[in-house]
């Protein structure tokens, strides 16, 4: 009885004492619970976040890329990023072995990256490569490996490749931030449009744990751009080029097709040409477009806005006369006609026609003269866009080069030589729009590419804007018709011809720059035009760098005849007596859209 007793007292005091130590140690848990420095409890609510859980960027789908006719230049598709948690791997050698073919990664280095770390751990992700392409990671999926982090990345295909590839641009990874954007053309030109906006958002790594909806709230899908381009036009201005670039052995070269009353781009041509499909150094160095990014001396193509800006002005006419001496030495620097020959009394019309540098030389002194010195003469260059970049929808347009009064490379016999495009730089697209304005009755339109922004439902048509009027209707008419008078006159163009059209053009032979002076023997053959000449909905520019054939004439003619004998029939530009007869029973020759 007694030992009972004293059994039941130790009991309950084991019992007590056993409950007061529970009781002390709940309380100093909920102490820390409640009462826990707001620093700890942050640094080990952090180090859970990071342990079971990630953050990743969830992206919108980026706008796709239509030429005028809905033909797709750039859509989108995926590629991943593989990783892997290793604490929920379940057999590391398997796993090894299944993903290292489709990682093409050796088979040991993925094992090794599957066991635990120095501290005997396992980590919860692990990095196995940054980019697979969409095979491989679709296969990685159909695997089904317990562990597996497959992140998808957006990319891009090109389905015209190289057709189109410099003027759309390109979407890769930036070498800075190792994210993805638009470079280039239309995909550098528009990123924030087509992009549209991502959100970084927290996942678990917990497989248990079901991803919620929310995730992708507040992205928003990036808008999609119907471009000026027509597909069918510039393949035929590729292959136009490529075999003109073939034929004459050239370096390079350029086509350009618009139309001038709305300043809509309908083909940008260029070679060398460049493959999206390729991150090759030596194929990336060839991504820019040189229709807008690369500059040079026009030549006797820059003679036709001489011409516009003396009739404006009105210094000079149809009617002015000058005695060619072949060569003079204005301004200290000898200048010279391209033949080096004296032609005696020539007209206006006629240093045009046979394209006298003596007479543009002329011109220019007496317009300084009348108008007050250079200055008013620069003036009228800057009204035409020369010396300032067109403003055009595609990145890395450059700005062209027009020296003035008070420039540290300015001096008297430079300005002479503007006269007839020596000394002065442009872009392909800047020498085409500035002559687009004696096509479109002296009125200069913006040029641009783009020709509708879609938005889910919403679709924005670009507007045609008019940029600067530097002539008079009745001067640019004046001006198409000297330049009808270039193209048809035998001695400017050898022996070709346009039948069934009225063509206004002029052709250029530019020398090139070079240290001390410019290069002998090498030359950048041109040719400006368009079409109708008394109604102009088309206006192109062709340009070959260093041709075996020096001459414009003989070089860059060629290629523009062979275009706008092919042009006219996809365009369905009707021929002058077809037009003239619609005309005439009160028809629209153009009807359809250009």
């Amino acid at each position: 009885m007694f030992a009972d007793e004293t059994f039941h007292r130790r009991l309950v005091f084991v019992t007590t004492v056993m409950l007061l130590i529970t009781g002390i140690l709940l309380a100093r848990l909920m102490s820390f619970q409640f009462r826990m420095d707001p620093i700890v409890k942050e640094q080990l609510e952090a180090q859970a976040a990071n342990r079971y859980s990630r953050t990743v960027e969830v992206y919108p789908n980026r706008g796709q890329i239509y030429d005028r006719n809905g033909n797709l230049l750039a859509v989108n598709s995926f590629e991943y990023r593989i990783g892997i948690s290793p604490n929920q791997v379940v057999n590391r050698a398997e796993t090894a072995r299944l993903l290292a073919p489709l990682l093409d990664l050796p088979e040991d280095e993925i094992y090794r990256k599957l066991q635990p770390g120095v501290d005997g751990k396992l980590s919860t992700y692990v990095l196995l490569k940054p980019v697979v392409g969409f095979e491989a990671g679709q296969a990685i999926m159909d695997l089904d490996l317990p562990g597996m982090v497959i992140e998808a990345l957006p990319t891009r295909i090109y389905p015209q490749g190289e057709l189109t590839a410099q003027l759309v641009g390109i979407f890769r990874d930036s070498d800075a931030s190792k994210t993805r954007r638009g470079y280039w053309g239309v995909e550098g030109f528009y990123q924030s449009l087509l992009a549209g906006q991502s959100r970084r958002v927290t996942t678990s790594t917990i497989p248990v744990l079901e991803e919620s909806t929310e995730t992708v709230r507040g992205v928003r899908d990036g808008i999609d751009l119907v471009l000026t381009i027509d597909r069918d036009l510039q393949f035929l201005a590729q292959d136009v080029l490529n075999r003109a670039v073939a034929r004459e052995q050239a370096e390079g070269g350029t086509i350009l097709i618009m139309n001038p009353r709305t300043g809509e781009i309908l083909a940008m041509a260029n070679y060398p040409m460049f493959d999206p499909n390729s991150l090759e150094p030596e194929n990336l160095a060839r991504a820019r477009n040189p229709a807008v990014t690369d500059m040079y001396e026009p030549g006797s193509v820059f003679k036709v806005l001489t011409m516009a800006m003396a009739l404006q002005a009105g210094t000079h006419d149809e009617n002015w006369t000058y005695n060619d001496p072949g060569c003079f030495n204005p301004a200290g620097s000898r200048i010279c006609n391209w033949d080096g020959a004296a032609h005696g009394n020539q007209t206006f019309v006629d240093v045009f026609v046979h394209s006298w540098n003596t007479g543009t030389a002329t011109i220019f002194i007496q317009m300084a003269e009348q108008l007050g010195g250079p200055y008013a003469v620069y003036e009228m260059l800057k009204e035409f866009g020369i010396g300032s970049p067109t403003g055009v929808d595609l990145e890395g347009e450059a700005p062209g080069i027009l020296p003035e009064p008070g420039d540290p490379d300015w001096n008297e016999a430079q300005f002479l030589t503007t006269s007839f495009g020596q000394g002065v730089a442009v872009t392909p697209l800047q020498m085409l729009t500035a002559v687009n304005a004696i096509a479109n009755d002296g009125l200069i339109m913006q040029p641009h590419i783009v020709k509708q922004r879609i938005d889910g439902d919403e679709v924005l048509e670009t507007r045609p804007a008019a940029m600067r009027r530097p002539l008079s209707a009745e001067v640019a008419a004046r001006a198409r018709d000297i330049m009808v008078r270039i193209v048809e006159d035998p001695a400017s163009l050898d022996d070709y011809e346009f039948p069934d059209f009225k063509v206004a053009g002029k052709t250029g032979t530019a020398q090139i720059p070079i240290p001390g002076g410019y290069d002998p023997y090498g030359a950048i053959a041109s040719f400006v035009g368009f079409l109708p000449a008394d109604d102009p909905v088309v206006s192109v520019l062709v340009k070959l760098d260093r041709p075996i054939n020096y001459w414009g004439s003989q070089a860059a003619a060629p290629v523009f005849e062979e275009l706008v004998d092919r042009l006219v029939v996809l365009m369905e530009i009707p021929n002058d007596n077809v037009r003239y007869q619609l005309i005439a029973q009160g028809g629209d020759p153009f009807e359809r859209e250009y």
